[in-house]
This record gives structure tokens, sequence and C-alpha cells, in this order.
């Protein structure tokens, strides 16, 4: 039995290979933050990996020693290229044994033009910036440097906000449809978790309560006066009273919504227009000059949304 150990183990060295789990082969990646990971090889206490431009990898990218089977690439990828990828198992003896097959990968095109000035180092704070672009209908991460490390792809996906356990809200564009921005849950790997009906116009933010329903602003409108002001003459010429009393003209407003996470349904709603009065509108943001070329009154425009426990509201 002595003389068959090394026997053994010289099998397990040479045959032993993990399967590579991810990225896969042929993948096409929206980051270039990197995760790696592969099958665990029995005895292997380590593993050496390598990223390669070239498949040969004669002058690899990267080499290191692991000793889990996850491995993270933070800084030497890149955009719009294309990377491979191997592992070798390292015995509790020192020996190695052969290297895994090799997948490829490839990283997408950058989206944002971020860049960053730093006034003050020492105030900045760890972690990442997110955010979402509309009209060029994309999001992207940045690191601390403004290097852009993650993005929407072709998902054409707005970014809202992060909630507190790290669920990821947000928009896409819906092209020709009425409500063309329908509110998502999503992943950063491309996944929606949930939508909401779409049934009307949800705008700027969503978020999902501790009761599991989600919770997000929506337009409305309503006909209403067009107030005395220095405008007035704008809108006799088109036609309108504009005398600060006759109902003709549209107003813009929010309305907050509470949706069943499991049916859809519309459990709960608040309209400003049955709550504000329409006496109470500015006159001095030259917000009615730009209702003349808009031929609408755009009175409230909530961007955010939070939800008090304590309080229930």
């Amino acid at each position: 039995m002595i003389n068959l150990i090394p026997g053994l183990f010289f099998v397990l060295f040479s045959f032993a290979k993990g399967d590579l789990l991810y990225p896969e082969n042929g993948a096409e990646l929206n980051h270039i933050q990197v995760l790696f990971e592969w099958e665990q090889i029995p005895l292997a206490n380590s593993y050496h990996i390598q990223i390669s431009e070239n498949a040969n990898f004669s002058n690899p990218l990267v080499t290191a020693e692991d000793n889990t089977l996850l491995f993270i690439e933070k800084e030497l990828l890149g955009w719009d290229e294309t990377y491979h990828w191997r592992i070798q198992p390292v015995f509790p003896s020192g020996e190695t044994g052969n290297w895994s097959e090799v997948f490829s990968f490839t990283t997408g095109n950058q989206l944002s033009e971020t860049t960053t000035t730093i006034s003050n180092a020492s105030q900045i704070q760890e972690g990442v910036t997110v955010f979402g672009a509309f009209f060029n209908y994309f999001s992207a991460v940045v690191d601390q440097s403004g290097r852009e490390i993650w993005n929407s792809g072709d998902e054409n996906i707005v970014y809202y906000s992060t909630g507190e356990y790290g669920d990821v809200f947000g928009c896409y564009l819906n092209s020709g449809t009425e409500n063309n921005l329908p509110g998502i849950e999503f992943t950063y790997d491309g996944g929606t978790v949930w939508n909401e009906p779409n049934d009307e116009f949800l705008h700027h933010d969503m978020i999902q309560l501790s009761n599991g329903n989600y919770l997000g602003i929506v337009e409305t409108s309503s006909l209403g006066p067009i107030p005395i002001g220095e405008w007035t003459p704008l809108f006799q010429s088109l036609g309108f009273m504009a005398n600060g009393a006759t109902i003709e003209f549209p107003w813009i407003g929010d309305k907050l919504i509470e949706w069943d996470k499991e049916t859809k349904d519309v459990v709960w709603s608040w309209n400003v227009f049955d709550n504000f009065n329409m006496v109470d509108y500015d006159q001095y943001g030259g917000t009615w000059n730009q209702a003349y070329l808009d031929l609408h009154y755009d009175w409230t425009h909530v961007n955010a949304v939070i939800f008090d426990e304590d309080e229930s509201a």
C-alpha cells in the first residue's frame, strides 16, 4: 500500500481539473470588475489563476494564487476587450496539477464619460457611485477615481435608487408605448425581479415596502385655472380666458400608488389634487411662462419617495 500512494497522487495530480463556472465561456460582460469562480478539485488547497489577452497565455495579464474558489480582479481589465482565463490546482505537497480548459469572455462598451475632481481626498467615502441618465437611457457605476466599472449595456435601464438590503430600482425605455418608462426592480446581472403594471406613467422613484408591496410616483392631471400674472396676455393670445377662475388649463401633479407584490393590484393611493389647493402655486419661479410653452402647468414634480415605518407614512 505504501508504494501505491504516490501513484494514486500522481493520477490525481495529472487528471484533476476543476470545471470553470464564471465568467462562462463566450460571455459578454457589462462590468470590468470581474468575479472568477470554479469548482473544487479534490485534495487541492489552493489554485493558480491566469487571465490573458491572448489564448496561449504567453504574457498573462494576471497571475495569482488563491486558496478559495473565487477570485476578483478589480484593476486590470478594461472595456471592449477579449480575455482568456484558466486555473491550476496546487496540492499540499506543493505539486501542481494540469491547467484547466480555457474560457474566454468579452467586455462591452463604456457608456459614460465621467470625470472626477477630488477636492479633499480625506473626505472620500468608501464605495462606488451609481447613477442613471435620462434621455441617453443608461445606468453606470463609477469608482472613486471616476472609472466606469459597470453599466446597463443595451438594456436601456435608468437607475433610481438602492434599497436598504441592496435591492435596485429604476425604469427602462419601452419605446412606442404611452407610458414609456415602466418601473422595475432589477439586478446588476441584467435580470428583472419585478415590474409595475404600467397602467399609469411612473417617474423618478419606486421603492419596496416592508410588507413586500411596491410604492411609486405616477403622473396625474386635472383641469384648473390660469392664475392672473404677467403671463396673462400670453395665454389670452392663445384663446384662454386666463382670468384666474375659469377651469380651462391642464395642471400636472403627482400620485403615490402602492401595488400588491403578487397581483400588482392598487391597494392604496394618494393624489395631490385631492389634498392640495390650486390657490397654492409658484408665482415667482417662471413656471407659468414655461406652461405657456408646454401647454400644461407642471404644478408638483416629486423626484423621490420614502416610507417611515414608525409613522406608517
